[in-house]
């Protein structure tokens, strides 16, 4: 007697052939942004010293989504850093999204577009893209989902961000004392242009020295 499979097998199979593909790419720090597995993860991604390598191309899979949105996070002194090592969106359909989502996040929700950050799309040809905070959301979306005209590569790595807070913070010091600086100086010369103009402009009145009283006429 022929035995059959039970009827949730098919199932049971794609499931476990999900979750394979999700470890597989989390443990070799690669992730494909076509695969449904990775797409749903529920959860903030550590990024390690060494990146991630994220890839996506439309290559017509079974199993695919309008939105896979990944979600990364580093430490708090640190910043994310997006570096495009390919980008092409023949597709005008096609978005490539970047969000700054601060926790604490509904990951039952895809990213609110008032958390937007960049925007990339058809034609454009980004190069490198750094996070204020140490979160970052990377979207694809796709308007349909047989779209295919897309295929970008990108790292995604971590960044120590204190040695440019500190540069900002001497720029800003240096801008406000040059001001300072120009401002006194222009206010002495002002003072001093204001001084010689009033000295030449005085009239100087000669005395006339008046004879003395019973000097003259008098007779010897």
């Amino acid at each position: 007697m022929e035995t059959h499979p039970p009827p949730l097998y098919p199932l049971s199979l794609l499931i476990s052939s999900l979750l394979s593909v999700t470890s597989t790419a989390v443990g070799s720090n690669e992730m494909f942004m076509d695969s449904y597995g990775t797409c749903q993860q529920t959860s903030f991604f550590h990024v390690p010293e060494e990146g991630y390598l994220v890839h996506a191309k439309g290559s017509g899979q079974i199993y695919q989504t309008l939105r896979c949105s990944l979600r990364f996070r580093t430490q708090v002194d640190k910043q994310l850093c997006v570096k495009f090592n390919s980008f092409r969106i023949d597709d005008c359909s096609v978005h490539f999204k970047v969000f700054q989502e601060n926790q604490p996040v509904n990951f039952g929700r895809q990213p609110s577009e008032d958390c937007l950050y960049r925007h990339y799309g058809c034609q454009d040809s980004p190069q490198t893209v750094c996070s204020t905070d140490s979160y970052l959301t990377l979207q694809l979306h796709k308007e349909r989902i047989d779209a295919q005209g897309y295929s970008l590569q990108l790292t995604v790595e971590p960044k120590a961000i204190q040695n440019e807070i500190i540069m900002s913070l001497w720029f800003i010091v240096g801008v406000i004392v040059a001001v300072v600086v120009v401002i006194v100086v222009l206010a002495v010369v002002i003072v001093i242009c204001c001084r010689k103009d009033r000295h030449h402009g005085r009239v100087f009145k000669q005395k006339k020295n008046k004879p003395r009283s019973g000097g003259q006429g008098r007779l010897l």
